[in-house]
């Protein structure tokens, strides 16, 4: 049993609201974390509310595919 998906069956997927686009992914210690895509390469982390966030290699790799992902979306968007 993956606990992430019982947890948060919607980390690591972007969420696309019109021209917006996030997604949650949970770090190394299970604290989700809202992750906002700008179309510019780069990707904003909320860590509102921590005192720090923990992210493993896996994490950082996810943030790369959804920052890939999301600059596809975006193109498709403003195209």
């Amino acid at each position: 049993m993956d606990i992430e998906k019982v947890m948060f069956p919607e980390s690591g997927k972007l969420i696309i609201e019109e021209t917006e686009i996030s997604a949650v992914i949970l770090d190394g210690e299970l604290d989700p974390v809202k992750c906002e895509f700008f179309n510019d390469g780069c990707v904003t982390l909320d860590a509102k509310g921590y005192e720090y966030l923990t992210l493993s290699r896996e994490n950082l790799e996810q943030l790369i595919e959804l920052l890939d992902e999301s600059e596809l979306k975006f193109k498709q968007i403003f195209k």
